[in-house]
């Protein structure tokens, strides 16, 4: 099947696809207070489950985290209009596995030198080092997440 477009229109709609990319990106914008309060959320989850605390507890955090989580998403979505995946671009997917691995990193070792030696406070530590990491890392993602929006396929 052959199309019947002339180059002409042809580049007009990529322009309108180029356009529509960077429309999404420039509504990607995310809130101050978010990376903050995922941070918290990551972290206080990793603190709590990696210290020791009895298991009601850290089912306890396991739901405060998920509906914090869910609650934070829903006001991105509302505040946004649009929810991006990783799957955006090749920078932004990578820098998400490379946080996620180095996260897991730091929990388990955490968890592992708390658990281990009947120390609460290594995660607490690995908690709070996730938690920056959350708020640092999860700006730096934001940027590569706009990028590879902005580029053309």
């Amino acid at each position: 099947m052959e199309s019947q477009m002339n180059p002409q229109e042809a580049r007009a709609a990529l322009d309108a696809v180029d356009e529509s990319r960077s429309g999404i990106a420039d509504r990607l914008y995310t809130p101050w207070w978010y990376h903050p309060i995922l941070g918290l959320l990551v972290g206080g989850l990793i603190a709590v489950a990696g210290s020791g605390a009895r298991l009601a507890i850290v089912w306890g955090a396991v739901a405060a985290f998920a509906l914090g989580v869910l609650l934070l998403a829903t006001a991105y979505r509302r505040i946004a209009g649009v929810w991006a995946d990783y799957s955006a671009g090749p920078r932004s997917r990578r820098s998400a596995q490379v946080a996620f691995a180095v996260g897991v990193i730091i929990a388990a070792t955490g968890a592992s030198v708390g658990l281990g030696f009947d120390l609460w406070w290594p995660a607490t530590v690995a908690g709070g080092i996730i938690a920056v990491l959350t708020v640092v890392w999860g700006r730096h993602y934001d940027t590569l997440l706009r990028a590879d929006l902005r580029e053309t396929a």
